[in-house]
């Protein structure tokens, strides 16, 4: 099985960390959850490479990139993110995050705002998980002491056993390469961190067009928080992926491609009449370019 080719990508802390790219078109990033690699994406980037330019990073602690066991932290992961964006210089691009994934998109929106990006899409990932007085969209029976014991033991992200390839991709992008992640033990103040935090102050913020996809059969958090993070933000949107648990992109890849290209269209659609202008000038250009040369002659 042939996966993306992946690039590194050194840190200003001094990590390494990995991402691939294919595709020409609109720029999307990719960020996969905790204790998984992008390289899970590899059917949803096979799809979507043939009309976007798609980039797929790969976060420090994750796969075989190599980071000093310190700030173990999402705020790293989004001073990381705002890193590689400078490093591959890709303008206006479009985020996707799944889990933790969308997690360190929110902290990236928090530390440097959305003035950078054109959209992002936030896939089965609530801005808050610990319930409280002014929140239930987050994990049920879920609380600060019992934080180490689910990470420890998570609950299993998939509703229903994915097709063949999907676990032949699983078996060798993760469990024939368990032994050289770092394990969740080893990373538990990072997944402490990202169970603790609270992002709905930084997606209030947020005034370009953002997509919350929640699952039917997330094991982790109601359906609902879709609508609800949506409600929050000035130009927020919704929607369901049916018949699948929080490993959306991997349980219904055809799916979650068809929910991806059906928000982007808006962005290629605003994108049309300048690209036309453009075209009419360049014709003009090279038009009277030719005359002056004729007329010289």
């Amino acid at each position: 099985m042939e996966l993306e080719r992946f690039k590194p990508f050194p840190t200003s802390d001094g990590a390494l960390l990995q991402y691939f790219d294919v595709g020409e078109g609109i720029p999307l990033i990719l960020l996969a959850g905790g204790q998984t690699t992008v390289q899970t994406f590899k059917y949803v980037t096979k799809e979507l490479k043939t009309r976007y330019r798609v980039i797929g990073l790969e976060r420090r602690f994750e796969g075989e990139t190599k980071a000093p066991f310190r700030e173990m932290n999402l705020l790293r992961q989004g001073k990381d993110l705002n890193e590689f964006l400078e490093f591959i210089g890709v303008e206006k691009p479009i985020l996707i995050g799944h889990s933790m994934g969308s997690s360190t998109i929110m902290s990236y929106l928090s530390q440097f705002k959305d003035q950078n990006i054109t959209s992002a899409i936030f896939v089965d990932q609530t801005p808050k998980m610990l319930n409280d007085s002014t929140w239930d969209a987050g994990m049920p029976e879920l609380t600060k002491d019992s934080i180490p014991a689910f990470f420890e033991k998570p609950a299993s992200p998939l509703h229903k056993i994915p097709k063949p390839k999907i676990l032949w991709l699983l078996f060798n992008t993760m469990i024939r390469n368990k032994k050289s992640v770092v394990s969740i033990q080893d990373k538990l103040p990072l997944f402490t961190d990202h169970a603790e935090a609270d992002w709905r102050e930084s997606l209030q913020s947020i005034t370009k067009p953002v997509l919350f996809i929640g699952a039917e059969y997330s094991p982790y958090w109601p359906p609902k928080h879709a609508e609800i993070c949506a409600n929050l933000v000035e130009n927020g949107t919704s929607r369901i992926m049916k018949a699948v648990g929080h490993g959306a992109h991997m349980e219904d890849h055809d799916q979650f491609v068809q929910i991806v290209k059906d928000w982007i269209e808006q962005f290629e659609k605003q994108k049309s009449p300048l690209l036309k202008k453009y075209k009419q000038w360049t014709f003009w250009y090279r038009d009277l370019t030719n005359q002056s040369c004729k007329f010289r002659k």
